[in-house]
């Protein structure tokens, strides 16, 4: 229990009760700290005071202390009044003394003090709200300039969004892989209609696939470019191949047209030979009318023999002209068929290029996104790591950063009111202070001619509660201060505290103070010879349940605030969470939009070009048939029905005319180019058999060819060793006939291997033998 306090002067206790009012109204740069307990709750105070019954005797402290104590929740101490007066006392005296206390001239010097602070606290309170107002602009620029960059950006991802594609409706693949996205989304967006309480999980899930898309689009990329690099090498050789066929078919046009030429010659010598026999029979009539010569008509018959024989020689060449003819009609059905195989693959070059351009222009995007992405990720990195990975994840930071801004203009706003409220307090704690220094100079005055029991032991009584009040408002100062040192660490204002030490040490003095005019007062009172004797009141009992409520008090205060601040962060993120829920929504509508789009013919499609060259045929012929009725018409009036031709016939026909001319140049080209081909494989297969298995080949119109070894040429032109393989008639001739020397020499090999064996390569094989160790023998092997 703590000791009675001892008595003191109304006026010592007034000035203490100012200083202690004076601790809590001039606080200029950091008021929140000291008035929360008073700006938590301002309904509370208005209740609270208009609830508070004021007696008549009451002063307008008490009023005052008595609504700050319901407002804070503290308990009233009322002074006990209930005992009566002591004997020898009037209560009409006690009225009206109170009614005295109530009048009190101003302190001039307090008021400007009290005014220069408040006019402080005003500018203050003015800097902060320009300052908030100074926030609230830069948060609105900020917003406008980031929904400036936000719609920029969206635009600049519209473009490039219809630019890929653009470029995927142009090649089958990438749409097969769009409709595999296609049908992705769909399953995305039955998940998210079935479970939209797993949005994240579908979120992560969702770039996982995308990722693997990524990749999926590289590696058919690399493919393409493979494929690209495959297609271009064998167009290559395919044209390649194709003009040397072509050349070789030049070749056999040009030995068509000699062997064309060389059969009419033939003809035409065949038919002077007729001639001839003819006359010579006539002559031989003649003769064997006139003589009967021998020798002449033996004459006569060798000559028709070798003629005959000639004819023969002529219809055997005829037959192998034929042949060839035969096989050059059945090579300009190949060269037909590679030529249309050409044109298929002319086509796969031109979608190869127009595949290599759109890789191309892919590739300079994906170049042009990369450097935009390592532009924004250098401007988002901090302290050497990246924050934001992807754009999407700058926009969800963008907007949540909005989020946050709306969170902190609305705890703005109700500081705001909280400062409205606390500048209400502050003008009403002033108005009191003022009240209570003309209340303590009125005592003061009225303490010189000496002060009644009854005023005496209420000011006491008042001295008392003050003293309380304001170990517990300091009581309150320090859990303020540990709730701010605990959970705003950042925040703690020192200066605060300093002032705060301060005005303690004010009130320090004051209680110095008021102990030495109690000092004085006391050997005043002394000194008289008829000390009034004062009955003591009781103090009243401590209540120990006031910590423990105070405790308590406090620990809802900080929970509430944590709660508080729980709920805005939920709030937060509740909103965040519904603007990617609608993010999500817009772009499974446009995948949607997008998946409605189908492809119902191609650029280059052939069967459209053949259907409209055929369109533009029937719609000449229809013309043609109109100007032709026309003429027709008109010349049944007497003039000749057909003098002139319609000007579409003669389209018609000079565009017929074109197409020939066009399809003989092709044609000849072809063959030209087959020629070139042919010769050029054939080359290589001469050289080839002479590498291998050294014998030189040479290919003999009519399905022929003639073959002759490197060790034993010929020896001049007429290749006399020679042999010539007939493919038609299955046949093998020697050089020189079957009775030369070079016969004669493999007659043996010929009867063994080709006609007891029946083994062509087994024959050539044995030559090739003999003739190496015959040039081995005779020293002539070639190097």
């Amino acid at each position: 229990m703590p000791p009675t306090p001892t008595p003191k002067s109304p006026a010592v206790e007034r000035s203490q009760s100012a200083a202690s009012t004076r601790r809590f109204s001039t606080s200029p740069t950091k008021p929140r700290a000291s008035v929360r307990h008073f700006s938590a709750s301002p309904s509370k105070l208005r209740a609270s005071s208009a609830s508070l019954a004021r007696p008549a005797t009451s002063s307008l402290r008490e009023s005052r202390m008595n609504a700050i104590r319901s407002m804070s929740g503290q308990p009233m101490f009322k002074p006990d009044n209930s005992g009566s007066p002591p004997s020898g006392q009037d209560p009409r005296g006690l009225t009206h003394d109170s009614s005295k206390e109530n009048v009190a001239p101003p302190d001039t010097e307090e008021y400007e003090t009290q005014r220069r602070a408040i006019e402080t606290l005003k500018a203050e309170i003015n800097a902060l709200r320009y300052e908030s107002d100074n926030v609230k602009n830069n948060a609105e620029i900020q917003r406008i300039q980031q929904e400036n960059e936000t719609r920029r950006a969206k635009e600049l991802a519209d473009e490039e969004f219809k630019k890929k594609q653009a470029a995927e409706s142009e090649h089958h693949a990438s749409l097969r892989q769009l409709e595999r996205l296609q049908q992705e989304i769909d399953k995305l967006r039955e998940k998210q209609d079935s479970e939209k309480q797993e949005i994240e999980k579908r979120a992560r899930a969702a770039e996982e696939q995308a990722r693997l898309f990524q990749e999926q689009i590289e590696d058919m990329l690399t493919a393409k470019d493979e494929a690209a690099r495959f297609e271009e090498k064998k167009v290559a050789d395919l044209n390649t191949q194709i003009q040397k066929d072509a050349n070789r078919i030049r070749e056999l046009e040009e030995n068509v047209l000699s062997k064309d030429n060389s059969l009419e010659e033939a003809r035409k010598r065949l038919e002077e030979k007729d001639n001839q026999i003819s006359e010579a029979e006539a002559e031989m009539l003649r003769f064997k009318a006139q003589s009967g010569d021998v020798e002449t008509m033996a004459i006569i018959r060798r000559e028709l023999s070798e003629q005959v024989s000639h004819i023969r020689g002529l219809e055997t060449t005829n037959r192998e002209q034929l042949a060839e003819l035969q096989r050059l009609r059945q090579n300009h059905k190949a060269v037909v068929i590679v030529e249309e195989e050409k044109a298929s693959l002319q086509r796969k070059l031109e979608d190869a290029q127009s595949l290599k351009t759109e890789l191309a222009a892919e590739r300079r995007l994906r170049t042009r996104r990369d450097a935009e992405r390592l532009a924004w990720a250098a401007y988002l990195e901090r302290e050497g790591q990246e924050e934001f990975d992807t754009p999407e994840a700058v926009a969800r930071a963008l907007v949540k950063e909005r989020f946050n801004a709306a969170s902190l203009l609305e705890k703005v706003g109700s500081i705001q009111a909280q400062i409205a409220e606390r500048d209400a307090i502050i003008q009403a704690v002033a108005d009191e202070k003022s009240n209570l220094e003309s209340q303590v100079e009125k005592l003061k005055a009225v303490g010189e001619t000496g002060l009644p029991d009854r005023i005496r032991q209420r000011l006491e009584r008042q001295r008392t509660l003050a003293e309380k009040e304001s170990k517990l408002l300091r009581e309150q100062l320090q859990m303020y201060e540990s709730e701010d040192l605990s959970f705003q660490p950042d925040r703690f204002d020192e200066e605060k505290a300093h002032r705060i030490k301060k005005l303690e040490e004010l009130v320090e003095e004051y209680k110095t103070e008021i102990q030495n005019l109690e000092t004085q007062i006391r050997s005043s009172e002394s000194s008289t010879n008829s000390p009034a004797a004062v009955a003591g009141t009781k103090r009243p009992a401590p209540d120990d349940s006031e910590p423990a409520q105070h405790d308590q008090i406090g620990q809802l205060t900080r929970k509430n605030r944590t709660l508080q601040d729980d709920m805005d962060t939920l709030k937060t993120q509740f909103k965040l969470m519904e603007k990617e829920l609608s993010v999500a929504r817009e772009q499974l509508a446009a995948s949607e939009r997008s998946s409605s789009t189908r492809i119902l013919e191609l650029r280059n499609n052939p069967t459209a070009k053949h259907e409209a060259v055929k369109q533009a045929t029937i719609n000449e012929l229809r013309t043609e048939n109109q100007q032709l009725r026309a003429i027709i018409l008109n010349g049944e009036s007497g003039t000749s029905a057909f003098q002139s031709v319609p000007v579409s016939t003669l389209i018609s026909l000079q565009r017929d005319l074109a197409n020939a001319k066009g399809e003989t140049h092709s044609a000849k080209k072809q063959c030209q180019r087959l020629k070139e081909v042919w010769k050029d494989k054939s080359d290589e297969f001469k050289e080839a058999v002479f590498a291998l298995l050294g014998w030189h080949v040479t290919f003999i119109p009519s399905n022929k060819m003639r073959v002759e070894s490197v060790y034993y040429a010929s020896e001049s032109d007429e290749h006399e060793r020679s042999i010539t393989f007939d493919g038609d008639r299955g046949s093998m001739k020697f050089g020189g006939g079957p009775r030369s020397e070079f016969a004669l020499k493999l007659s043996d090999l010929t009867k063994y291997w080709v006609r007891e064996k029946n083994c062509i390569p087994g024959f050539l094989a044995a030559l090739t033998l003999e003739f190496y160790e015959q040039a081995v023998q005779e020293g002539r092997v070639p190097q």
